[in-house]
């Protein structure tokens, strides 16, 4: 069976020939190049590290529709702030004003100064001209090929969508989204609406085109302790318009729909579940979740794709060993399960290390 076919029978608890094998959805720029000193070939051709681990890794869509940004297109212009040697300041093409490392930025999280949207003008003269749909420049030049080569593909096929909260956050910040849920909730609907309707446009314009096999839709709407909003207002400012993005979706007949939040989301489930979510990622131990006693719990409500430790690979070949054995094989015989880290690789873990866990693990495949 090829990459796209296991995927798709996972998403429908089918049997398979065996698990897909994306046993990480990356690793850190400063990972590969500490890997690169210990031996990693840094000039493997194609798809770099997936296809040099043999993975069946997604094929993205090279399309400007949002991701961990928000779908602006135009984007805004990058600025230099301040640069002191070690950290840079800038406006960023997301709008928002960092400070982060200027070297390996990737290995911590930037410190977030401020944000491109605090009222409602703002908002018009800022935003909305950023999220038309229906510019043709949200595709590359070679979008046609692309899409005459994907139909042939062999693994499979996702598309990045920037979800609800992500958004909204990336547009106000997480302390002013809060306090606008309360002093301007006519905005935060506004806002909502217009991310509903680019989404929707967007989906059934791309579909028309080629039909992605699933869509990871980026939260990031936990932490360890919980998530970040009152799942009571994200049901009442979000849950109705990312039911209508899911039901578009659906309507184009794609298999997976997958939200990627970090940290402890367990409040969350249930909420996501209504919306019409059918997997989630990447289920962080540290944050305290089990993907055994979730499994346990959910059974067959949607797909787990993650849950194994990072950490441990960073420890000794043992610890991978323990963390493997006591989720992986059962986690196979119930079906509907990804086996991957619970994040990408930090640089922390050796090569030799990477290599064993890829090893090992594909013992039960």
């Amino acid at each position: 069976m090829t990459g796209k076919e296991i995927f798709l029978r996972t998403f429908d608890f089918e049997e398979t020939t065996r698990p897909l094998k994306w046993e990480t959805p990356g690793i850190w720029s400063a990972t590969r190049k500490r890997w690169i000193e210990e031996g990693y070939d840094k000039d493997i051709k194609g798809r770099g590290f997936f296809d040099y681990f043999n993975m069946d890794a997604p094929i993205w869509l090279p399309i400007k529709g949002g991701w961990t940004g928000n779908p602006y297109y135009p984007m805004f212009e990058k600025k230099i702030l301040k640069d002191d040697g070690v950290n840079v300041t800038h406006i960023a093409r997301d709008g928002i004003t960092k400070k982060e490392r200027k070297i390996d930025p990737d290995t911590s999280m930037p410190q977030f100064l401020k944000f491109p949207v605090e009222n409602k003008e703002q908002y018009e003269k800022n935003i909305k001209f950023r999220m038309d749909y229906t510019s043709e420049k949200r595709f590359p030049i070679n979008w046609r090929d692309f899409v005459i080569k994907s139909q042939t593909r062999v693994n499979p096929l996702g598309m990045f969508i920037m979800g609800p909260f992500g958004y909204a956050r990336n547009l106000l910040g997480d302390e002013n989204l809060m306090y606008m849920l309360f002093d301007d909730s006519e905005l935060i609907h506004q806002i909502m609406y217009d991310w509903m309707k680019f989404y929707e446009g967007f989906i059934d314009k791309v579909c028309k085109d080629i039909v992605p096999d699933f869509v990871m839709i980026w939260e990031d709407i936990s932490y360890n302790m919980g998530p970040l909003i009152s799942p009571k207002q994200f049901e009442i400012f979000m849950s109705p318009y990312l039911i209508k993005v899911i039901d578009k979706v659906k309507q184009n007949h794609i298999k997976g729909i997958v939200v990627d939040t970090d940290g402890n989301c367990h409040e969350m489930i249930p909420i996501y579940l209504n919306c019409g979510v059918n997997g989630f990622y990447p289920f962080e131990v540290q944050a305290g979740m089990d993907i055994v006693q979730l499994k346990k719990q959910y059974k067959d409500s949607f797909v787990i794709i993650g849950g194994l430790d990072k950490r441990t690979l960073a420890i000794s070949k043992e610890a991978i060993i323990e963390e493997v054995d006591k989720k992986v094989p059962f986690m196979l015989k119930k079906k509907g399960y990804i086996p991957m880290l619970d994040h990408t690789v930090p640089p922390d873990v050796p090569y030799e290390n990477f290599k064993f866990f890829i090893e090992y693990i594909r013992t039960y495949y």
